[in-house]
């Protein structure tokens, strides 16, 4: 991250670092969650998402000490490798994860559904599971996007960016005023002759109603928009003026 960095955000940079935050759910700079920047919940490290992983597994083959172990830490929103690696599941919106759910992500769909898979096509079920998060930008396993869940390490909560201050404002420097033109005065269109017209139904001279009602926006314009509504008047009045008769 650039030391020199403006104040003012963009809404697509990161409240935490400044940086853009990518595609997934992380930013990809600080790894902050970017629904709840300040809530303290970070991307879990690949190398420590993987080691848990083999935990996990290892803990299973004891499979009453992981039952034990498993109904302690779901109330935290842990399995027995995340308690001991101070890793957490919850949900993909940011919120906490319910124990049910949480058996069913590691019971249910993690160690039945896609182990038993996994085991009858030797051990390549969980190798694909857990190298999808490599695969995922938001480092999620197969069951992870099954079940709607992210797996997070919580830190100290981190302070968003402050916006500039006035101060800082009014210390910019701005590009000085376009100076004001000669006030130009519009020239009197020249009077139609009545000879040779058809006797059709008078039209209404466009000029006069416009050209007053600019003339009292007058003040208030500047003199390169006061300038263009009058050319548009002008070219109104031309068209008006060659139009064929009826």
């Amino acid at each position: 991250m650039s030391a020199n960095r403006p104040g003012a955000l963009r809404p697509e940079h990161c409240s935490i670092c400044g940086e853009y935050p990518g595609v997934g759910v992380f930013c990809s700079e600080c790894g902050v969650l970017s629904s709840h920047p300040t809530s303290g919940d970070f991307a879990a490290p690949y190398l420590q998402r993987l080691l848990c992983e083999l935990l996990d597994l290892i803990i299973f083959l004891a499979l009453p000490l992981w039952l034990a172990w498993m109904w302690r830490s779901c109330r935290d929103g842990q399995s027995p490798a995340k308690s001991l690696l101070n890793l957490y599941v919850i949900h993909e919106s940011g919120q906490s994860i319910t124990p049910q759910r949480l058996w069913v992500r590691e019971l249910l769909i993690k160690r039945l559904l896609l182990g038993l898979f996994g085991y009858a096509l030797g051990l390549l079920g969980p190798i694909i599971n857990a190298a999808w998060i490599l695969l995922n930008p938001d480092r999620q396993c197969i069951h992870d996007r099954m079940v709607g869940t992210l797996v997070v390490v919580r830190r100290a909560a981190p302070a968003p960016i402050s916006p500039p201050a006035a101060s800082n404002i009014a210390a910019l420097r701005l590009p000085p005023p376009a100076p004001r033109g000669p006030r130009l005065t519009p020239s009197p269109l020249p009077a139609q002759s009545t000879t040779n017209l058809p006797l059709t139904a008078p039209t209404r001279p466009i000029s006069s109603p416009e050209l007053e009602a600019l003339e009292l926006e007058r003040p208030t314009l500047s003199q390169t928009e006061y300038e263009r509504r009058l050319r548009i008047l002008q070219r109104q009045q031309q068209d008006v003026s060659q139009q064929p008769p009826a």
